[in-house]
């Protein structure tokens, strides 16, 4: 399975948990880019990412990384 995905799998289970949670709460969720060697974690509110998942195309998360 591909990083995206899995980690894709993750970060939609880490919201799943957060059912009844204020909207501008913080949670961390897991970059979703396609390097195996990035284990970057992306400070997001629910909203934001209720956003990414609902986009069309969906958006995936990903960290700022640093050229």
């Amino acid at each position: 399975m591909e990083t995206d995905g899995l980690f894709g799998l993750v970060n939609d289970s880490i919201r799943s948990l957060a059912t009844e949670v204020p909207e501008h709460e913080m949670w961390e969720f897991f970059c979703e880019c396609p390097n195996l060697a990035c284990h970057e974690l992306v400070s997001l509110t629910i909203v934001e990412f209720d956003k990414h998942r609902t986009a069309q195309p969906r958006l995936p998360i990903l960290a700022t990384h640093d050229a």
